[in-house]
């Protein structure tokens, strides 16, 4: 990158001297000794290896505290039942309410443990990680030990929310001894958390015997950090130990070795596994195929699928089917598609919703309209129902072209055949309105959106006000935007740039610069397109003194001004009056490369 300072001086008495400051022009071995070397460490002294401590369940602790204590049962027993219900309807946040109010009113409350351990599960699968350690916390001090499937749920919670710390600190103090799936919860999050090195150093920590699991996780995790000799080594390691390799430890590694190496050094090592006595699954026939269309090599994914059945005996499934299908489009081998729909039916593998809307999509993104909606027209015919996506996909295509008629008549037959349109489908065909001048008909739709069981976005909104921009209507666009505030709904910076830009091309520059006061209040941040089209209302006006400041501004944010926005300010120097001034600015800028001859 390369920083040029650029400084324009006395081009008129009236005319300040500004400064173009700083703006960018941008024209596995595993060693001999330890291979792990962590850098972060367990406390691998403090996990426990036996379950040492009995386990003190409520009810026997209930009945010490009430003969002790001399308490009636009957309201502890209410409350616990009222809690109970909370739980076992799925109430996880009321329920973690009434615990803490049963726990801070005192009186030696003893919690019940199998509601307790089923509400951590459900607060960590809503993702309160945090209120799940609380109720985790309370069992432990009334003396009740969680089971090892309550303290393995706790971890996965904190390892999903990236907060290793709390894993250790969960770890040293658990009351019993962790079982396989607590140490493959560990190693994911560690890898999850590319901690590769702790996980590695876990492994050999590892006071149970690994499993397949085990091994899997951290396959996935070194051959995502594309440390493909690594992963062979531990893959050695595991067929040493007797810990049998399964279809999903040969699909990462196939993938890796794929992405990595290439298809043929993937080829072998499927033939590899063959040798090994592993039974072969349609997955990794598929991963296979998929990697040689990648590489272009369409008839070799072809022969290849034909020779599923005979020599892996996987025979091609609906996905093996699609891959090659999305290959042949994207080719541009309409007819082979065609013909291998008609041969996945004589097999008995039928496409689904699924394969035709890859090939619809496929046939849309080239352009092909009327074969996409031939396509989807027979999707019928194979006992196949269109859904929102099929729809969809063919009616913003013909939006993008501005057909709105086809448009309009595939969104007719899908509404007519009980499929519903969703936002996108919505946001297509109100983008193809604007496009085509029918501001008004996008309104109309827009005002029937809450009627027809969808909520405008911010794209919905920005998509109408930029139309109504473009009409002419800007004082509409304007109450649209108030209107999209009142929502709730936080507008973004194209939404704001184009009212700014009609505004500055309409002369009112001062609407336009009052606009962009919004942007600080509401944490939105203006762009080069937003600061040019300002500097172009001003240079309109014939204030090029004020747009230079506002270029000042735009560099003070740390955006880097563009070649449109060195035009501007030329041709409102020009007209001014300095067409001198203007030309030798102009060779300037061309001369250093910001703006093209």
């Amino acid at each position: 990158m390369e920083t040029t300072l650029l400084s324009i001086q006395s081009i008129s008495p009236h005319l300040r001297i500004c400064n173009f400051q700083s703006f960018q022009t941008t024209s596995l071995d595993f060693p001999s000794s330890n291979p792990f070397k962590p850098k972060w460490a367990f406390p691998f002294s403090k996990i426990k290896t036996t379950n040492s401590t009995p386990k003190i369940t409520a009810t026997k602790r209930r009945a010490t505290t009430r003969a002790n204590e001399g308490n009636s049962p009957s309201k502890s027993e209410d409350d616990d039942a009222y809690f109970r219900g909370l739980v076992e309807k799925g109430h996880m946040e009321s329920a973690f309410r009434e615990l803490d109010r049963m726990v801070v009113s005192g009186g030696g409350y003893i919690p019940d443990v199998a509601s307790c351990e089923k509400l951590i599960h459900g607060l960590c699968r809503i993702g309160k990680t945090r209120k799940a350690a609380r109720v985790l916390e309370i069992l432990e001090d009334s003396g009740c030990v969680p089971d090892v499937f309550t303290y393995n749920v706790m971890i996965n919670g904190h390892c999903d929310s990236g907060n290793m710390d709390m894993v250790l600190e969960l770890l040293g103090r658990m009351k019993v001894a962790p079982n396989v799936v607590t140490y493959n919860t560990l190693l994911k999050g560690l890898c999850n958390s590319g901690k590769l090195d702790g996980a590695l150093e876990l492994l050999e920590q590892m006071k149970v015997a690994p499993d397949v699991v085990t091994y899997n996780t951290l396959l996935n995790g070194l051959c995502e950090s594309k440390k493909l000799d690594r992963a062979m080594e531990l893959l050695e390691r595991q067929l040493e130990s007797g810990c049998r390799p399964d279809v999903f430890t040969y699909n990462i590694l196939l993938e890796a070795v794929c992405e990595v190496s290439g298809v043929e050094k993937g080829s072998m090592f499927l033939d590899g596994i063959r040798r090994r006595g592993c039974d072969m699954d349609v997955v990794m026939c598929n991963t296979l195929i998929k990697w040689i269309c990648k590489e272009g090599k369409l008839d070799d994914a072809v022969k290849f699928m034909k020779e599923m059945s005979s020599v892996y005996g996987c025979p091609p499934d609906r996905i093996t089917y699609s891959t090659i299908l999305q290959s042949m489009c994207r080719k541009g081998k309409w007819m082979d598609a065609e013909k291998l729909l008609v041969d996945m039916n004589k097999t008995g593998c039928g496409p689904d919703v699924v394969t035709f809307n890859i090939l619809i999509n496929s046939l849309c993104n080239e352009g092909i309209f009327e074969r996409a909606a031939a396509v989807l027209d027979a999707m019928s015919s194979y006992s196949c129902i269109p859904n929102v996506i099929s729809y969809t996909t063919l009616i913003h295509a013909f939006c993008k072209k501005k057909k709105m008629d086809k448009a309009m008549q595939y969104f007719d037959r899908m509404v007519s055949q009980g499929c519903h349109p969703n936002i996108v489908t919505y946001n297509a065909l109100l983008s193809g309105l604007c496009k085509v001048g029918k501001v008004k008909a996008a309104l109309r739709m827009l005002d029937q959106l809450s009627h027809n069981g969808c909520s405008p976005t911010f794209i919905t909104y920005g998509t109408v006000i930029d139309g109504l921009c473009k009409a002419g209507m800007t004082e509409q666009g304007l109450e649209l935007l108030a209107k999209m505030k009142e929502k709730g709904l936080k507008p973004d910076t194209v939404t704001y740039n184009s009212l700014i830009r009609e505004f500055s091309k309409d002369g009112k520059v001062e609407e336009a610069i009052h606009l962009l006061d919004d942007f600080k209040e509401l944490g939105i941040t203006p762009n080069v397109i937003t600061y040019n089209s300002i500097m172009f209302g001003l240079c309109k006006l014939k204030q090029t003194d004020r747009a230079i400041d506002f270029l000042g501004d735009m560099v003070s944010k740390g955006l880097i001004p563009n070649e449109t926005s060195y035009r501007i300010l030329v041709r409102g120097i020009e007209s001014e009056g300095l067409t001198k001034e203007a030309l030798e600015l102009l060779e300037e800028l061309t001369a250093r490369g910001v703006v093209k001859s």
